[in-house]
């Protein structure tokens, strides 16, 4: 008897084995673009398929020479053999068994890796300024560089187009904190690049702003009464202020001054601040920069403005119930009657009428409470309620002494009567 297996014709039906040498060797150090271009390539040449650069360009989002870049770069690292396609500019890639590179019969897996890279890194190192490059980056970091180091090195230069000023001022910079991998320094060299950094002015002036950003950051943090360092989310939101809503130190550290004045100083509270000018400043076409004198009178203003916001609210709240529980009503008017009635019997000297009087307005408030909270209301829920409890929002106290709540009012005084005349 024979035996047929039906082959499946859908190449997105099959399977492509990764070598596990390539996950753990070459895949953790390359570009993650390469590695897209590599995978995509070992897929289709599973079953023989052809590929356009173009088509191959649209399928993965790359532009040509980035898969350009990708192949060279694999080549050198000996896993595709690249030659001339037949009546084509294009080429052929042919990948390599790592297997057999690796573990070939006529050497150990060792020498042959430590073999084939030595000789790659030959290949560069025919040229006098990469020579030097190497030279002054051993003696920068004071270690002699592995084949594999050096070829990482050179890809600096030639994969990236970093300039020597950027990666030996890359090698010092992370010298100094003590970083001297190889790995790190990429990461670093790459983001600088990325950056479009390019001569030893440009990485002085880069860490100039980062030294003054992180400076300020600290200064930000300790007015707060945070003696530590920021966070990242903290860092990117102090970044925030001064590049996207483009505050400026003194504006920001006002707004800090702001927040020491509530009980548990926050960046979220300044966050608060800020955005409120940022937004007032942009609806009323003037610069977040511009400060608006805040007067007495107007202060005297704005207090009045949330009294009268804190009974309006009040008293819609006491509708609300009305609606719900007309007892509560009638509650508030028989006590009404019962208050003027007591100041008549005070003024009249009727102490057992006094008592009397008192004793009922402890029942009805009794079952005013009641009736609240059994229709899941919170007893004082129809008082009025002022932002300052101690000031009643009149910006003195009973004591005649100028309320804490002062300094944070000024700050929304400010917002208040920018956007008061922003509707006029």
């Amino acid at each position: 008897m024979s035996f047929k297996r039906e082959k499946i014709r859908d190449i997105y039906l099959l399977t492509t084995e990764v070598e596990n040498i390539f996950i753990n060797e070459y895949m953790p150090q390359a570009p993650g673009d390469y590695v897209k271009v590599y995978l995509y390539g070992l897929l289709y040449s599973g079953n023989g398929e052809t590929m356009t650069e173009k088509q191959m360009s649209r399928q993965l989002g790359l532009p040509g020479e980035k898969i350009d870049q990708a192949w060279a770069y694999w080549e050198r690292q000996g896993l595709v053999s690249r030659t001339p396609s037949d009546g084509t500019d294009g080429y052929d890639i042919c990948f390599r068994q790592m297997r057999s590179l690796m573990y070939g019969r006529d050497m150990s897996a060792g020498a042959a890796r430590e073999k084939t890279e030595e000789a790659e890194a030959a290949g560069v190192l025919g040229s006098d300024r990469l020579k030097n490059l190497l030279d002054e980056m051993e003696n920068l970091l004071g270690k002699t560089f592995s084949p594999r180091e050096t070829k990482e090195i050179f890809s600096w230069a030639e994969e990236i187009g970093a300039t020597d000023d950027i990666i030996l001022g890359a090698a010092s910079y992370c010298a100094e904190k003590g970083k001297t991998g190889i790995n790190y320094i990429s990461k670093v060299i790459r983001q600088w690049t990325d950056d479009g950094l390019l001569t030893k002015k440009d990485i002085k002036e880069h860490l100039d702003k980062i030294e003054a950003r992180s400076g300020l950051q600290r200064q930000i943090l300790n007015s707060l009464g945070l003696n530590r360092g920021a966070t990242a989310a903290e860092k990117e939101m102090i970044d925030r202020w001064f590049d996207q809503l483009h505050f400026n130190q003194e504006r920001v550290m006002e707004a800090c001054a702001r927040a020491s004045f509530i009980s548990s100083p926050n960046l979220r509270y300044v966050n608060k601040v800020l955005e409120n000018w940022y937004e007032e400043a942009k609806s009323s076409g003037r610069d977040v920069n511009t400060k608006i004198t805040v007067t007495q009178a107007d202060l005297n203003r704005y207090y009045e403005y949330l009294r009268n916001k804190a009974r309006e609210e009040a008293e819609e709240r006491k509708k609300e119930v009305y609606s719900r529980i007309p007892r509560i009503k009638e509650i508030d008017g028989e006590m009404m009657d019962l208050g003027r009635n007591l100041s008549k019997v005070i003024l009249g000297g009727k102490p057992e009428k006094v008592e009397e009087i008192k004793k009922l307005l402890a029942l009805l408030e009794e079952e005013r409470a009641v009736l609240l909270t059994e229709n899941n209301y919170r007893r004082d829920y129809t008082d009025i309620k002022f932002a300052c409890e101690k000031c009643s929002d009149t910006g003195i106290t009973e004591d005649g002494v100028r309320c804490s709540c002062v300094e944070e009012r000024i700050g929304e005084a400010e917002i208040w009567q920018n956007s008061t005349s922003s509707k006029k």
